[in-house]
This record gives structure tokens, sequence and C-alpha cells, in this order.
């Protein structure tokens, strides 16, 4: 019977490879076929798994072991060579009595010292990379997370588990799958559609950070979202959280994951989370504690009161699907190689956006309305504005002085920042470093980000929004989970094949994102680049600006010529189908009878679409 040895991490990857040969023998010695009996099936099916643990953690040391390699590598290059010092001249020899020759004696002194090796050269799929600026790469620390890409099982001409370095060994993997399947339709009229393994990329190095070592959702969120266990212990000086979506850049070309929000992240391995936020501290500092008096204590009215500890509701969090599906004719497949690994790297890079757009927009859900700014701001008085709001976010949890807020801006808002304070009467160093370091000093993490409040850009027209939006929260209020695997198939679809098409890639993979604790503001910013600066030209005093109302929607309608909803200024129903659902309120007609003729109210759409009236018993599209 196959078995594994109880300590796997002690083998070579050679001894593992061995290990993995034995399993392989055994698998075929139960001879599986469609007539297997159970037992068979089940032996087979157990066989295989303990077979896969092997493979994954095979790849994973052979993974360690290369970037060992280029590691030293790059070491050994990054030091100048010795130099050698010039040998003394040799006195001209004199004349000797030939002597019996002695034998060579080899000293301990006669070392030689190797030449350093150079690195292995850089593979052609980090062509992206060069589009990013150069950013150092810290030594991966234990508890990294890495992404190792591997082939999947039976691709033709292609081990199991063999390590895939960048997209070019994706796609062949996905070529040499593809020419493997069927080139006739088959299936019958409704055709046949079968999903096959090509590569498999694991999220791995999470350590603690992993449902499959550590049970407790809770523990397993909070340690993630603490940042003393970055470089420097805090956000600001380690410069970020490390995620593991910047290996990304090994799948790209042209485009960059430049602007990518930067979170905490996590392995999710049974779909989802439970958690709470624990209890308010506003809840606990308002009910909890009492003082007295000795008139108080004297007089027999003194009381003593004490607040409860309730136990907190957990919520649950399910993951999304995200994932991407390209498709791709035949003969551009057999014809033009090049551009389908083209437009294959491009829609990674999009596919990384999207999800980069999907926690954006999650954030800024659960942020709410969000805070007004006044009609008069300029940019200097928004920034401003910034650090007295994460003083009021340390005031309300009573929060370290210096505990680091971060803050997401979208990338163009940069320019603005710089513009301002370069129009300045005495202009201000207006560096990427110099606009960095005032948001750090002030214990401000920012990151300037793609995908949320995007320019709108045709060729060279600029279209700049009239306004723009900060998020804010304390380091650690937001992580992200991830699903351990994330599958790269190529697909066969005999109803495709009628048009020359084939899916050329699909993957998917889960998410999810939590507000871990405290909350999350959104706060409007100025985008009046002025220069406008001192006491000299302002007004009024700096304040934080009011949140914006909810809106509040319809609840009546009083017939006329138009008519009108009711409450004053409630948002109507958006169209006539909405009013006739009650969505999002029932409305209530005045007077309850029949409208009389020309009598009406507008929904949200103009014009004649978007009227109706009341006929005595319900609302109908168009005037009475």
């Amino acid at each position: 019977m196959f078995e594994l040895p109880e300590n796997l991490d002690a083998l070579s990857p050679e001894e593992l490879q061995t290990l993995i040969d034995a399993g392989l023998d055994a698998f075929q010695a139960l001879g599986i076929t469609e007539a297997s009996d159970d037992d068979a099936l089940a032996e087979g099916e157990r066989i295989a798994a303990l077979i896969n643990q092997v493979n994954v953690l095979k790849g994973t040391k052979e993974a360690d072991a290369t970037a060992r390699k280029d590691r030293a590598g790059t070491l050994l290059n990054s030091l100048p060579k010795a130099s050698s010092p010039e040998p003394d001249p040799e006195p001209p020899a004199e004349p000797e009595a030939p002597a019996e020759p002695e034998p060579e004696v080899v000293t301990p002194d006669a070392v030689l010292t190797p030449e350093p090796v150079a690195a292995a050269a850089t593979p052609p799929a980090r062509r992206a990379a060069a589009n990013a600026a150069p950013t150092p790469v810290p030594a991966r620390r234990p508890n990294d997370a890495v992404a190792v890409l591997t082939a999947a099982a039976d691709v033709p001409g292609i081990p199991t588990g063999k390590i895939l370095e960048g997209l070019d060994a994706v796609v062949a993997a996905i070529s040499a799958r593809v020419k493997g399947l069927p080139t006739t339709h088959v299936g019958g009229p409704q055709g046949v559609r079968q999903q096959y393994g090509a590569a498999v990329i694991r999220l791995e190095g999470y350590g603690d950070l992993d449902q499959k070592k550590n049970p407790d959702d809770l523990s397993i969120i909070a340690a993630a979202a603490n940042e003393f266990r970055l470089p420097g212990g805090s956000l600001v000086a380690a410069g970020g959280w490390c995620a593991p979506s910047q290996t990304l850049y090994d799948l790209c070309q042209f485009e960059t994951v430049d602007g990518i929000l930067d979170t905490p992240e996590f392995n999710v391995t049974r779909g989802g989370i439970r958690w709470t936020q624990g209890p308010s501290f506003d809840d606990i500092y308002a009910n909890c504690g009492f003082a007295l008096t000795e008139d108080d204590a004297i007089a027999g009215t003194a009381e003593k009161n004490c607040c409860m500890v309730e136990c907190p509701p957990f919520e649950e969090i399910r993951m999304d699907a995200v994932g991407l599906c390209v498709k791709t004719p035949l003969l551009t497949q057999s014809q033009y190689p090049e551009l389908i690994r083209r437009f294959l790297e491009g829609s990674l890079v999009a596919h990384a956006h999207k999800v980069n757009k999907y926690m954006l927009m999650t954030i800024e859900a659960a942020a709410g309305p969000g805070i007004a700014g006044g009609t008069d701001e300029t940019v200097s008085r928004s920034l401003h504005k910034l650090d007295l709001q994460a003083i009021a976010m340390r005031y309300q949890y009573r929060m370290s002085q210096t505990q680091t807020i971060e803050v997401i801006l979208p990338f163009w808002y940069k320019a603005l920042i710089r513009a301002d304070w370069d129009m300045r009467a005495w202009p201000t160093e207006a560096s990427d470093a110099a606009i960095t370091k005032w948001f750090s000093d002030r214990n401000l993490a920012v990151q300037w980000v793609y995908d949320w409040q995007d320019l709108v850009v045709t060729n060279c027209q600029v279209t700049f929004p009239t306004e723009a939006w900060a998020l804010m929260y304390p380091a650690g209020t937001w992580t992200k989970g991830n699903a351990d695997v994330i599958n790269i198939d190529a697909v066969y679809d005999s109803t495709g094949l009628q048009s020359n098409v084939y899916t050329a890639l699909f993957m998917e993979a889960g998410i999810l994102a939590v507000q871990r604790c405290t909350h999350t503001c959104k706060i409007e910013l100025s985008v009046c680049a002025s220069g406008q600066t001192a006491a000299m030209d302002l007004s009024e005093c700096l304040t934080l600006g009011a949140q914006e109302p909810p809106l509040v929607f319809a609840t009546g309608a009083t017939a006329g010529a138009p008519g009108a909803f009711t409450p004053a200024d409630s948002e109507p129903p958006a169209n006539v189908a909405n009013l006739i659902a009650g969505t999002p309120n029932a409305v209530t007609a005045s007077p309850a009878t029949a409208w009389t003729t020309g009598q009406y109210v507008q929904t949200g759409i103009g014009g004649p679409a978007g009227r109706a009236h009341w006929n005595g018993t319900a609302w109908v599209s168009g005037a009475a």
C-alpha cells in the first residue's frame, strides 16, 4: 500500500520525485477501468490525492531553489571583482649547477577563488516589469505569499506539475492541450463542451494566514491586518502590504499592474469566513464606568451602574467568483500565435485591474454617501482636511496618536497636488517623494490607484472629473481573501468548431473583501489647483464638511399637470415600471379617486414615457 512518510518537508525534490514514481507504479497496478469496483476506485482516488500533494510540495521546493539560485547569482554579480596585484619583476636568473628535480609541493595557500556565476537571463514574459518604475525587491520572508505556476495533469509533452516560466510556457501548454482535442463536430446537434486543465496557479507561502493551518477565521484576519509584522514595524516604513498580486508582473507585456490596491491577504479554503467586528468602543466609552460624590454616598442615592458584555453578532461572507474567458479563431492560433500570446498577456493584466475595481468598489460601498466638500475649497485645503479626518478617526477609537491611516486616491489627483504646489508664490518641492513625504509625516499611508474615478481619455482628449473622492480607514481595516488554487484551462466546445473558434483561456478564482474593524470614510476633495495657501487669501476657516444626507424616496404623489411627489425634495421612482411595482417604496395617490383628464406625475424618465396617473385602483402609464 502506497503511503507518505511522516515528514515530507525533509525530502529533497529528487526524493519527492522518487516518491511520486512509486505512487504512479502503485496507481498503475490497480488497473483502473470503467468496470473497476468501488474499492479499487476509492484506493485510486486516495493514491492520486497523495501523489498530487507530493507534486505540489516538489514544485514549491523547486521554485524556492530557483529563487535562491537567482538571488545568489544577483548577489555575486552585484560585487566588484577584486583587483589582482601586479607581480614583482623577477631578478635575472643566475646560472646554477644542474640539480636533481624535487617533487612539487602543493601548499594550502594555493587556493583559487571562483569567478562569480552570471545570473540566469530574464524570461521574455517579464517585459511589463520594464514599464513600471523600478522598485527594490526585498528578500522573501517565510510568510510572504508567492504564486507557483505549474502544468496541469495530462498536458501532452509537459510533465504534470512542471514549473512554467511565464506566459510563454502557459500559452505553449494551452496550445499543446488544444492540439489534442477533436477537430470535428461531435455530440449531435447540441454538441458537447469539455474543459481540460492546462496550467494551475497555486498561491502559497501564507504561513499561518491559511484556513488549512488555522481554523480560527478571526485570528487569521487579525494577523493579516497587523501592520507591525511588516518591515520597519509600520505600513509607512514598509511601503506596502507586499500583496501576492504583484507577481502578475511576470504575466504581462506592455501593460503593467501599477495602481493596484495593496491590501493584506489571506488564504480561504472553505468558500468563505465567519467574523464579527466585536463591540464598538463608542458604546463601551458611553456606557461603562461611574462617578460618585461623597454626598451621594451619604444620602444613599449612589448607583454604581454596570455595563453588560453582550455577544456580538457574527456575519458570514461567501467568496465571489472572478474569471476570464478568451475565445480564439483556430486559423489565427496556427498561423499567428504571436497575436494570441499578446492578447492573452493583455487580458491577464486587464483581469488584474478588474479585480482591483471590484475591491475598490466594495470599499466605497461600505463607506456610504461620503462627506461633501465646500464650494470654495482648494487642493491644499483638501489635503489638510484629510489630516484632520485622520485625527478624528484616532479620537473616535482612542487609537495611538501615531496610528497609520490609509488613504486611497485616484492616480491623477497627484498631478493636481503637484500643480497646486507649483503655482504657489513660493513654490514647494513637488516631486513624487515630496508628496509621499507630506502624507507619511502625518502618519498617512497613501496609495495612488487606477480603476476608480478614472479619467475619460480619447487619444489626446482628456476629461477630468469635476470632483474627487478619497477613501480613508485605519491600517488593517480591509483584508482580502483568496482561493489558494487558480486553474487555467483549455476548453473543447464542439459547437464552436462550426465557426472555427475555440476557447483559448478560461480561468476562475474566488475572492472576498472583509472590513475587519472600525469604519471607512469617503471624503470629497477639491479639484481646484490654484496655489492659494496663505491666510491673506482666505476668508473662511477650514472645516471637515457635513455628511451628505441619505436619499429619501417618495411615498406619496399629488395629482396635477404635472403633479408632485411627496415629501418635498424626495426622489421619484426611477421609471413608470418601478412606480407600478412599488420600488423602492409604494406611492400613495392623492386623491385616491381616479385622477381627472390631463393629470399625471413625472418619474425619473423625462417626457411622455416617464408619466403615470392613478386610475382609482392602480398606477397606469401615461397621463389621465
